[in-house]
């Protein structure tokens, strides 16, 4: 009889996954992204959109300089609640799917990868890790959009100035 000896795992390497659940757990990964995404161009051209037309109201009822700061202080709400709301469905996604072990932990990995902070201290085991890289560019993405949208308001508000 051979003798076998067991060979230690590195620390890359770790007990495989079956390949359709990596293929199944990326691909509803995609999705979410792309669903995530969908959210975000809704919160900006719709909800925003539709405080945005009361600008003339308010201007008119209290002035270019209160109507301005309200505005853009509802749009940032907006646009910060919409960030919090999708790293909340990230913290389920990785709980759901047993990546992490809790909802908030999930959602501090993916406020430290979508904004790009990425500390470190949670990591995703191989073959995972490519989850939080997939959310970092889908997080510079929406920051982009919602920065670019807070300009548009912010000129917007000055021309009444």
């Amino acid at each position: 009889m051979a003798d076998r000896t067991e060979v230690p795992l590195s620390a890359d390497e770790h007990f495989p996954a079956s390949l359709l659940r990596v293929t199944g757990i990326y691909g509803i990964a995609l999705l979410l992204a792309l669903v995530l995404f969908s959210f975000h161009v809704v919160v900006i051209f719709d909800v925003i959109g539709e405080m945005l037309r009361y600008k003339e109201w308010l201007l008119e009822k209290l002035g270019p300089h209160d109507a301005g700061k309200l505005l853009l202080l509802g749009c940032f709400f907006a646009l910060m609640l919409a960030h919090m709301a999708e790293a909340g469905v990230w913290g389920l996604f990785f709980r759901w799917t047993r990546l992490l072990p809790s909802i908030t932990e999930g959602v501090y990995f993916t406020a430290a990868s979508i904004t790009t902070l990425g500390y470190g201290d949670v990591l995703l085991k191989y073959p995972w890790r490519h989850l939080g890289t997939l959310i970092a560019i889908t997080g510079v993405l929406m920051f982009g959009c919602s920065t670019a949208f807070l300009f548009v308001v912010l000129q917007s508000v000055w021309q009444h100035l």
